[in-house]
């Protein structure tokens, strides 16, 4: 093991006949308890962990933005509770005129779908019984000279009724896309609330939108909110559930300043942190969203590699109920000579906000680039993160961040070469973070493989984590970056336990 060391009516009358009282009693008495053992007081009910038994995770478009050769892979991570025994799982594509797939057959395998001059349905990956613990996947494309100019990924997420995104806007050039995709083959329907900077928007056209089953709609922002710049989405799904993703596309002229996929954000929350702020040069632009009536103060405090700091000027912003504010914090962040040093945020509220933080990267004589990270919620459990390329020019770090107490992780590689052959795990490198403190590592993957899944493990003892990936291709024309905060891997699921109270039947 290599190890890394770094920095909630009437009356009764007066008297009443002794033996007549006994007998109200007794009856009072004996009422009671037969009340007491069919009352729901009789019933303790808890809440246990077991290990989900059914995964499905949607990946939104393959081959439909822009020139983008898209790649979307799945892996079942080994090590997980609950992978004993039968199970399947896999990728494939929903209904459509093309059509492919991938098998999984045992936890480890690694599979994917190539969407390169090709266009695609929406992805679908499953897991079914041992299988479904540990299931991830993943989208990610690369359009190196097209008017699509970029790079950009994210995760496949769970279909679900409630999303939240920061960022994206209708100005001249800029196009941003909602995307929603119905697994189920009964209809969805779904309301696409937009906020902008005076606050939310009104957008009939995007309320009671209907999902057919297991297909795909695309909202575009120009052409429902044109001219709006600085926006937050909330998707709500009023019946069935749709997976939802947002991309983000803009150009000067012909040049594009970047392209990228909007991470959705955590759940409106009064302490939120962001993390998977990256290094370089370029604007650094927060995006904070009052969820309630009422203003919220936010506090910012930055957890960078040689501690925790509130800044001076940027260390403290007034958001007005229901709208967008934007706060360009590149002066508030450690300075580099190349710009600013990795970090992440933690915002303190009065309100539940939710935030994200859009990123420029580029030069003199350069084409631009931007890349989107989102607010997160710290957690304790093994993540993971998988389609992460190996190319000439291109290099992936991981950033890891203490945002209570030290914490420490082992983190590892599950490396493919084609096929679905089970992947043999590199060695662990053990990374340490001082509490408050960002930590960052570069992958070393073997030279000989398309692409890797990144694994993190806490160790025992450690404390919740943040965690977020880069990648980048240099160029003479301009660097291609992109990358998204990790989640923790779905391993369990609450599931309610109700049992008999004895000392209650019995009393």
């Amino acid at each position: 093991m290599t190890t890394v060391t770094s920095t909630s009516g009437g009356r009764l009358s007066r008297w009443v006949p002794p033996l007549l009282v006994l007998a109200v009693i007794a009856s009072i008495v004996g009422v009671g308890f037969l009340a007491g053992a069919n009352s729901d007081e009789s019933v303790t009910r808890t809440t246990i962990a077991e290990p989900i038994r059914s995964s499905v995770l949607l990946c939104p478009e393959p081959g439909t933005g822009g020139n983008l050769g898209v790649r979307v892979t799945g892996a079942v991570i080994p090590g997980q509770p609950g992978q004993e025994g039968d199970g399947e799982a896999g990728l494939r594509t929903l209904p459509g005129a093309e059509s492919a797939g991938s098998n999984l057959k045992a936890p480890g395998e690694q599979g994917q779908i190539e969407a390169f001059g090709i266009e695609l349905p929406a992805v679908e990956a499953y897991g079914e019984g041992a299988l479904a613990p540990g299931l991830i996947a993943d989208q990610w494309g690369r359009d190196p000279s097209g008017r699509g100019r970029g790079m950009a990924s994210t995760a496949c997420a769970p279909a679900g009724s409630d999303f939240w995104f920061m960022g994206g806007g209708a100005v001249a050039g800029r196009v941003t896309r909602v995307v929603l995709v119905n697994p189920d083959v009964t209809s969805a329907i779904v309301d696409v609330i937009i906020h902008g900077p005076e606050g939310e928007i009104e957008t009939p056209t995007t309320r009671g939108l209907v999902v057919p089953g297991q297909d795909r709609i695309i909202v575009r922002l120009d052409e429902v909110a044109p001219g709006i710049n600085g926006t937050a989405f909330h998707v709500i799904a009023r019946a069935g559930r749709v997976g939802a993703s947002v991309v983000d596309e803009q150009r000067s002229g012909l040049d594009a300043i970047g392209t990228d996929w909007i991470p959705a954000a955590a759940d409106p929350a009064t302490n939120v942190y962001l993390p998977g702020i990256l290094a370089g040069d370029g604007a650094r632009v927060l995006s904070v969203v009052s969820t309630t009536d009422s203003d919220a103060i936010v506090d910012i405090r930055v957890l960078a590699q040689d501690g925790s700091y509130q800044p001076f000027d940027r260390g403290s912003v007034t958001v007005p109920a229901g709208a967008v504010t934007t706060l360009d914090m590149t002066p508030a962040l450690p300075p580099s000579p190349n710009g600013v040093l990795p970090a992440a945020l933690q915002l303190t509220s009065d309100q539940p906000i939710v935030v994200g933080m859009r990123q420029f990267f580029g030069g003199r004589n350069v084409q631009n680039e931007a890349s989107f990270t989102a607010g997160a919620q710290p957690f304790v459990g093994p993540s993971a993160v998988s389609g992460l390329p190996v190319r000439n020019a291109t290099d992936v770090k991981l950033q890891i961040a203490a945002p209570a107490t030290s914490v420490e992780v082992d983190v590892t590689m599950l490396p493919f070469r084609g096929g679905t052959t089970i992947a043999e795990e590199t060695e662990p490198v053990r990374v340490s973070v001082p509490a408050g403190e960002v930590r960052v590592i570069t992958f070393e993957p073997p030279t000989d493989v398309d692409w890797f899944t990144g694994v993190i493990t806490p160790v025992p003892g450690s404390g919740p984590i943040l965690a977020a990936h880069r990648v980048k291709e240099r160029s003479d024309f301009g660097d291609l970056i992109t990358g998204y905060p990790w989640k923790p891997l779905r391993v369990r699921v609450p599931v309610p336990q109700a049992v008999a109270d004895v000392a209650v039947v019995g009393r």
